[in-house]
């Protein structure tokens, strides 16, 4: 073994090398990597930088810088968050609803926020999208009720659903949580003027009027005292105030329309004089022309309304919103082969569907055949299917018009084919109940059961209207059987139950039922109607007129009318029991069928438009 001294060491041209294309290679790679993790650095700190620069435009009202500079930042992130909170912001500011989608997006983007659905709640309930406020709210209340500004927010919008109940402990807990804050102390004095206690009314109007005097709240307390004194009738502190808010500088074009509400409401000399002010100063203005329209429509002067806007420059009168309120304005004094005219050629994209709505009335007041009628209405559903807000809204208008079969093919297109197809079913129902259509409110209560099948209210309705019927007679008796049984003291699942065993012929037992309720409760109209025929059934003819008196104090649908009809010829003339056996029993409603949800559709005050201003109070 040789001496590790005695090796002599390697030549240097024996030793490995590393290949040149290696060393390249590395280089290369590095290169790339650093290039790379710079570019990654760099567009992100441009995208911070546009982003600035962003809300810059927005805070001094550089819209079309504004707008150009989100664009670069889409390009370099199409998933930046706050490139669409910065562009709804502006929307917003321009009173524009396509402010809508963008700040939806960005809940989308941030669903932890908290900030960007209250943004989205506020934008949908100044644009009257209040039912999509009222689910965001009740989406985010989780991880926000223990904020002020959520809890003014989810006032506002019970508030403008006309749930003032609902509204005040909201606007209470506003104030507990924020108390110095005007705002939030106003909007509760505002809901506080319309209470049934004297003292507490007083003490909201100390309240509202001392916020308006040289506060930054002055102009909305203003508001309030106005809807206040309009409601009390006190017309001459309503015109005062109202001449005072006309003119403050910081006075919005809806608080002129107010003044013009009040000296029209009194029939004020001044009124013709202010609304030609009102005129001009929207003749100068285009974005103030569909307010007056809008106003002027709601308030039976639609032939001022029609012949202003004829005379009005065309760019000013030119977009959809402003032509539908044209459209109605011939609709309302009924100047149909105009408004033919008128609509002839229009083009209306996306709201097509309610200039098809109009012509289809046209030709069924024009014409003694309605095939055109009918086919143009197909036209409008079909136009308006794309979503489920138009189908919506062409079925308010056609309950305005009181088109029930049309306003009900809407409604169930928006059922069958809507991302709204329960607010489409709640109204359905209510406007069945309101059109007293019993076949309509089994169908309509047949598949919200199927729906929502722990919804004990809707249950009960379902068969009652089952028994109006005779209709699957077995399950409604096993339905009420269980919801009494799960709640026996609820007068209204008591009378369903007790109707359904008189249904199926067990007298003694429907009574026994009914007379296990109190006095107080068998004197409710709609439990009064049950207990009259089944006190008749059992031959007590004198006790049962009280109640079927009672009973004529409630609605009735046409099955309930035919059987308090039949109590009272019993009453009049003693007959056998036989025949109120063998006829089809009518009953009220349940209390519970008034409770049909508050989305449900009603003929509204005012014109239902598309893009409707915020209405004034």
């Amino acid at each position: 073994m040789k001496n590790i001294a005695d090796q002599k060491p390697e030549s240097p041209k024996k030793r490995r090398r590393i290949p040149l294309w290696l060393i390249i290679l590395c280089l290369v790679v590095t290169t790339l990597a650093v290039a790379g993790v710079g570019r990654h650095y760099f567009l992100s700190w441009k995208e911070r930088r546009l982003v600035r620069a962003a809300h810059f435009y927005l805070e001094t009202g550089d819209a079309k810088m504004m707008r150009a500079v989100i664009e670069k930042v889409l390009q370099l992130n199409p998933n930046n968050v706050e490139a669409f909170r910065i562009s709804g912001q502006a929307l917003l500011k321009e009173g524009n609803t396509k402010a809508i989608p963008w700040l939806r997006r960005a809940v989308e983007l941030a669903p932890e926020s908290v900030e960007d659905p209250l943004a989205l709640a506020d934008a949908s309930l100044r644009f009257g999208q209040t039912q999509d406020a009222l689910k965001v709210i009740r989406d985010t209340e989780g991880r926000a009720k223990g904020r002020a500004d959520y809890q003014d927010l989810a006032g506002r919008v019970n508030q403008n659903m006309g749930l003032l109940a609902e509204a005040k402990p909201h606007f209470e807990e506003a104030v507990r949580l924020a108390p110095d804050n005007p705002s939030y102390r106003l909007h509760l004095a505002v809901i506080n003027l319309s209470s049934d206690d004297a003292a507490l009314r007083e003490k909201a109007r100390h309240d509202v009027e001392e916020l308006s005097v040289g506060t930054p709240m002055r102009a909305a307390a203003l508001r309030g005292l106005i809807v206040d004194s309009v409601r009390s009738m006190h017309t001459t502190s309503a015109l005062a105030q109202a001449a005072e808010l006309d003119i403050l500088p910081e006075h919005l074009f809806s608080d002129s329309l107010m003044h013009l509400e009040v000296l029209h409401l009194v029939q004020s000399p001044e009124f013709q004089t202010r609304l030609t002010d009102v005129e001009q100063e929207a003749s100068q203005d285009k974005e103030k022309v569909l307010p007056l329209l809008y106003w002027m429509n709601g308030n039976n002067l639609s032939m001022l309304a029609k012949d202003w806007a004829l005379h009005l420059p065309p760019d000013f009168v030119s977009t959809v919103p402003v032509r539908l309120e044209i459209a109605r304005s011939y609709a309302a004094f009924g100047d149909w082969k105009r408004l033919r005219f008128f609509l002839a050629d229009e083009r209306w994209g996306d709201f097509d569907y309610m200039r098809r709505a109009f012509l289809a009335r046209c030709y069924r007041e024009l014409e003694p055949s309605d095939v055109n009628s009918k086919a143009t209405w197909v036209e409008a559903i079909n136009a308006a299917a794309v979503n489920g807000e138009s189908l919506l809204v062409l079925a308010r208008q056609a309950v305005q018009w009181g088109w029930e079969t049309e306003a009900a093919d809407a409604l169930w297109q928006a059922v069958s084919k809507s991302n709204r197809s329960g607010e489409a079913l709640n109204a359905l129902c209510q406007l069945y109940f309101s059109k007293r259509n019993t076949a309509g409110l089994y169908r309509a209560y047949a598949l919200l059961v199927d729906r929502n099948p722990t919804n004990a209210s809707a249950r009960n309705n379902f068969a009652v209207f089952c028994l109006l019927l005779d209709k699957e007679k077995e399950h409604a008796m096993s339905v009420a059987q269980e919801l009494h049984e799960k709640d026996p003291k609820n007068p209204i699942y008591a009378s369903t139950y007790a109707f359904a065993l008189f249904r199926l012929k067990k007298t003694s037992e429907a009574l026994k039922v009914m007379q296990a309720l109190k006095p107080e409760e068998l004197r409710e109209p709609s439990v009064a109607a049950y207990y009259s025929a089944i006190l008749v059934a059992a031959g007590q003819t004198d006790a049962a007129q009280e109640y079927r008196q009672l009973a004529r104090g409630a609605s009735l649908l046409p099955e309930e009318e035919k059987i308090l009809n039949l109590v009272q010829e019993v009453e009049a003339k003693p007959a056998p029991v036989t025949p109120f056996v063998n006829v089809q029993p009518a009953p009220l409603p349940p209390a519970s069928v008034k409770e049909t949800p508050a989305q449900a559709v009603s003929t509204p005050a005012a014109p239902v438009t598309p893009a409707q201003p915020t209405p004034i109070p």
